[in-house]
């Protein structure tokens, strides 16, 4: 019976909806950055509309696809996910995941439509896209395949700012930031199930961010800088300092619920105070959603 009515918080589990909120801070982030390089005025609310509901539908759809992809995997490693603790079917999944991917792109259609430049944002989309199906396909088979993961985020930073222009250069400098943090965090995650920290590299990886602070000049970027570092001291000192004590996927959760603060300090160098603002308040909000939904 629970195969043939999957309950919401099932759907929920399946999408990590508790990470949906970085992809939104991402979003803002990014045009607003471009806006704000640009010269341009921000999106309008269609295109803010559009813009929210395509990125994160793909994002829904790459999270579906892969619990579908991976479901043989779990079920080898007993690993308590929806599919192989029987809450939804493979085929319930696919179908949800071709709805996803529909929706998202009558959403990137759309929004093609109400821009001056769409062949930048289908470019973009179709990279997006590519990375997000390339690292389903191969993240089993290939360890440095956690290189995608990151070139999925780096590749929705370049969408969002495409809804407004050709993306300036810090657009690529925050993109590819991005995408070298989410792949540190993607090389712990690959450790997750054995509970181990093999390396440092991952964390290092992680610290990519702190290169913003070489083209600032706001003074708000330094608390939310500092806050940035303690909150991700913290968890490093709680769950994997201490080999006895060990919690690789409590630092993992952490790491996804610092993303907001990323965002926090692109906005806070762009000097969009509010948007920065914004973040902050995302990412003291999603521990809380981190606790109802499980993000990894």
């Amino acid at each position: 019976m629970s195969q043939a009515s999957p309950d919401l918080k099932t759907w929920m589990t399946l999408g990590r909806v508790s990470n949906l909120p970085t992809v939104w801070t991402n979003t803002l982030a990014a045009a607003l950055l471009a806006s704000s390089a640009g010269a341009l005025a921000p999106p309008s609310s269609a295109v803010w509309i559009l813009l929210l509901v395509a990125l994160s539908m793909l994002y829904l759809a790459g999270m579906l696809l892969n619990d579908l992809l991976d479901a043989d995997w779990d079920q080898r490693h007993h690993n308590p996910r929806p599919i192989t603790l029987g809450l939804v079917s493979r085929q319930q999944v696919g179908l949800a995941c071709a709805l996803l991917l529909g929706l998202a792109a009558v959403a990137v259609v759309g929004l093609s439509r109400l821009i001056d430049q769409p062949y930048w944002l289908l470019g973009s989309t179709l990279l997006l896209l590519a990375c997000i199906l390339g690292y389903n396909l191969l993240h089993k088979k290939y360890v440095h395949s956690v290189w995608l993961m990151g070139a999925c985020r780096s590749a929705l930073y370049l969408t969002a700012a495409t809804s407004l222009a050709v993306p300036p250069a810090p657009i690529w400098l925050c993109a590819m930031l991005l995408g070298v943090y989410i792949s540190g965090l993607t090389y712990l995650a690959r450790q997750e199930h054995r509970n181990q920290l093999l390396n440092r590299l991952p964390l290092v990886l992680m610290l990519s961010p702190m290169t913003l602070a070489i083209h600032n000049d706001n003074p708000w970027f330094w608390p939310v800088l500092l806050l940035w570092l303690g909150w991700l001291g913290w968890h490093y000192w709680r769950h994997l300092a201490n080999p006895r004590q060990r919690q690789v996927r409590a630092f993992i959760g952490a790491g996804l619920a610092a993303l907001p603060l990323f965002d926090a300090l692109v906005l806070a160098v762009a000097d969009q105070p509010l948007g920065s603002l914004s973040c902050v308040l995302v990412f003291f909000l999603l521990p809380h959603f981190q606790r109802w939904i499980k993000p990894t």
